[in-house]
C-alpha cells in the first residue's frame, strides 16, 4: 500500500474521531444480552451505519430476535476476499455487581464503561467503521470486502456465524478472516481453546430433610462428582513443540500476560475446568431428588474431545445415580492457523508502526467464532482491546486502545487488499 493511502485513511480516522467514539456508546447502549440473544437493537444501528454510507445489506434472521448483517464491497481490480467478522450479542449482567449502568456507556478518566465494552463492541464497531472508511476509497482498492455482525456468538452460533456457514457457506468464506475479538493492542490471536460443555443430571429418591437414612441426597452426590472432575485437569496434553517453544519463551510469556492477565501464557497447554452452575433441591427440609451440574472445560491445541470423553466416562462410572450429555456442538475442537501467516504480519507491523509496540502472537483461552472459518481451512486472526474486564463487572475499554485498534484494522485491511 502507498504511503499516500496510509496517510489519507489516517487523516480520515483522526478526523471522524469523535464519531467513533460516539458509534461505540451508541452500541453500548442497546442492550443485547445473550441469554435471551436479542440483538434487533444492536442490528438498526449497523444497518443505519450502513445505509448512510451507501450500502446494501443482506439481513438473514434464522431466529426473529437474532438477525445477522451481511455487507460486501469489490474494489477497483479483482483480488482476494477479506471478511471481517463481529459478533453483536453479549454476556448477561448481574446488575448488582455494576458500580455504573451496564447500558449507560459512561466514559469516565479515558475509559468506556458498558457490558460488551471489550466484549465485543469495541471490536464490532472498529470492524464496521474500518469497513466504511475503506468502502469510501474502494477505487484504490483490489479484491473484495465483507463485513459480517452476527448473533449467538455467546452460546456457539446457532442461529449466527454456525448457521450461516450451514446455510449461507459461499457469503461467509472468503480468503482470510479479521475478527475484532479482545486480544489486547499486545497480542495478536491465531488460535484458541475449545470450550467442551457438559451437563450432568443427578437423581435420587428424595424426602423429608429429617430422614437421611431414607434417601440419598442429590445435591451431596453432585458436589462429589464436581469434586471428581477437577482430575480432567491433570490430564497430560500434548501441543504442537513450536507452538510450546513459543509460549516458553519469557519475553513472549510475559507480554502475553500483560495483555491477557497475569497467568495466561501458563495455561495454553492446560486443560481447564469451570463448575459453572450447580443446581438442585426444593427446600432446605426436603431431600434433594435431583441435581444439575454444568460444566466449561476447555480443551488446549493438541487434545481431542475423543480424549477427554474417555476420562469423563471414567469419572462417571463411579456415580452410578447420575448421566451427563455433551451440549457444545460435537464438531468443535481447538483451532489454529499459521502463526506467521499474512495478516498476522500485517497486524503485527501495522500495529507497531502506530504505536512502536509489537504485538506477539497468542492462543487464547475463550472461544470465537474464528473457529468456524479455521474449519472451512480459511486463516483467522484476531486483534482486539484488552479482555482485563471481559465479561465482569463495570466492563470497560480504554478509548485509545479502541481507536488503536481501529487504526490497526483500517490500514492491516487496506495493506491485505493492496497485496
Amino acid at each position: 500500500m502507498s504511503d499516500d493511502l496510509a496517510g489519507e485513511l489516517l487523516r480520515r480516522l483522526e478526523a471522524d474521531r469523535d464519531r467513533a467514539v460516539g458509534f461505540l456508546q451508541d452500541l453500548l447502549q442497546a442492550p443485547s444480552p445473550n441469554p435471551p440473544g436479542d440483538t434487533r437493537a444492536v442490528a438498526d444501528l449497523v444497518l443505519a451505519a450502513l445505509h448512510a454510507a451507501g450500502l446494501e445489506a443482506t439481513v438473514i434472521s434464522p431466529h426473529p430476535q437474532m438477525p445477522n448483517v451481511i455487507a460486501s464491497f469489490q474494489g477497483e481490480r479483482p483480488g482476494r476476499h477479506l471478511v471481517l467478522n463481529g459478533h453483536m450479542d453479549v454476556f448477561p449482567v448481574a446488575a448488582h455487581e455494576w458500580r455504573r449502568d451496564p447500558w449507560g456507556a459512561a466514559l469516565d478518566e479515558g475509559r468506556i464503561y458498558g457490558r460488551g465494552a471489550c466484549d465485543m463492541k469495541a471490536g464490532l464497531a472498529s470492524l464496521l467503521l474500518a469497513f466504511l472508511h475503506l468502502h469510501a476509497m474502494r477505487d484504490r482498492l483490489a479484491g473484495k470486502l465483507t463485513f459480517t455482525a452476527v448473533s449467538d456468538e455467546e452460546t456457539f452460533g446457532p442461529w449466527g456465524a454456525r448457521y450461516l456457514f450451514e446455510h449461507h457457506r459461499a457469503l461467509m468464506l472468503g480468503d482470510c478472516l479479521l475478527s475484532g475479538e479482545p486480544s489486547s493492542p499486545l497480542c495478536v490471536r491465531f488460535g484458541e481453546k475449545s470450550p467442551y460443555w457438559i451437563a450432568i443430571t443427578v437423581r435420587a429418591a428424595g424426602g423429608h430433610g429429617a430422614y437421611t437414612h431414607v434417601s440419598a441426597s442429590a445435591t451431596k452426590i453432585a458436589g462429589r462428582i464436581a469434586t471428581a472432575l477437577e482430575a480432567v485437569t491433570e490430564i497430560p496434553t500434548h501441543p504442537p513443540d513450536n507452538l510450546m517453544a513459543m509460549f516458553r519463551d519469557a519475553q513472549i510469556a510475559a507480554q502475553i500476560d500483560a495483555g491477557c492477565g497475569a497467568g495466561h501464557a501458563a495455561i495454553i497447554p492446560e486443560v481447564t475446568l469451570n463448575i459453572g452452575r450447580l443446581s438442585g433441591g426444593l427446600k432446605m427440609n426436603v431431600l434433594p431428588s435431583e441435581c444439575r451440574i454444568e460444566a466449561d472445560i476447555r480443551l488446549p491445541i493438541g487434545t481431542t474431545r475423543t480424549e477427554l470423553r474417555s476420562h469423563i466416562e471414567r469419572i462417571m462410572a463411579d456415580f452410578p445415580d447420575a448421566t451427563w450429555e455433551e451440549i457444545s456442538p460435537p464438531e468443535d475442537q481447538p483451532s489454529w492457523s499459521d502463526p506467521d501467516g499474512e495478516m498476522m504480519q500485517l497486524l503485527r507491523a501495522t500495529a507497531n508502526e502506530l504505536r512502536g509496540s509489537l504485538p506477539v502472537p497468542v492462543v487464547t483461552l475463550g472461544g470465537t467464532d474464528t473457529r468456524l472459518w479455521r474449519y472451512h481451512g480459511v486463516p483467522a486472526y484476531a486483534y482486539g482491546p484488552s479482555p482485563e474486564s471481559m465479561g465482569g463487572a463495570d466492563e470497560n475499554v480504554l478509548v485509545e486502545d479502541y481507536l488503536h485498534i481501529l487504526r490497526t484494522h483500517t490500514l492491516a485491511s487496506a495493506r491485505y487488499l493492496r497485496q
